[in-house]
């Protein structure tokens, strides 16, 4: 059995302090030895430029910031069908809109991956290239979380059924 391909992308505009948190967190991934199926991928504010990207990949996981008005660093994790489903309980943010068109738009071509979104509320949405140090300190542990999804596909062909802290 061939290797799933693995994309991780990591969204956000990164002169909005944590709304970039996203595109920070992958400079944390890209320290670890990661198998060769997995690529890490810049998604900013993803536009559809991206569709063509994912649409090689089998699994997909997204990094982004979520508006959710909950506590900055709250985490959510969550399936571009669950956004269907709560609509209301995201507050959605431009580009996270673009993610699930990308999405869709790659699913009316054909070939749209799974696809697994990890969330995190931001502390901070002002001007500035510095992420919160309360989200920066959860990147360590939001690591650990894609490491297992990794992990599980590698191993079962599906994301985790639960994820341990």
């Amino acid at each position: 059995m061939h290797s799933p391909k693995i994309m991780v992308m990591g969204v956000g505009n990164i002169l909005l302090s944590d709304e970039g948190l996203g595109v920070r967190f992958l400079d944390e991934m890209a320290k670890m030895p990661l198998p060769d199926n997995v690529e890490l991928l810049e998604g900013g504010t993803a536009g559809l430029e991206l569709v063509h990207l994912i649409q090689e990949v089998d699994f997909l996981i997204i990094i982004d910031a979520i508006d959710a008005k909950d506590e900055p660093g709250a985490l959510f994790r969550f399936t571009p069908e669950d956004i269907q489903i709560f609509p209301e309980k995201f507050e959605v943010s431009f580009h996270q809109i673009g993610i699930i068109e990308v999405l869709a738009m790659a699913n009316v071509l054909g070939q749209a991956p799974q696809t697994l979104i990890f969330g995190l509320q931001p502390k901070s949405l002002e001007w500035g290239m510095d992420i919160s140090p309360e989200i920066q300190a959860l990147f360590p542990r939001l690591r650990e979380f894609v490491l297992q999804e990794i992990d599980s596909i590698q191993h079962e062909g599906k994301f985790a059924s639960t994820l341990t802290t």
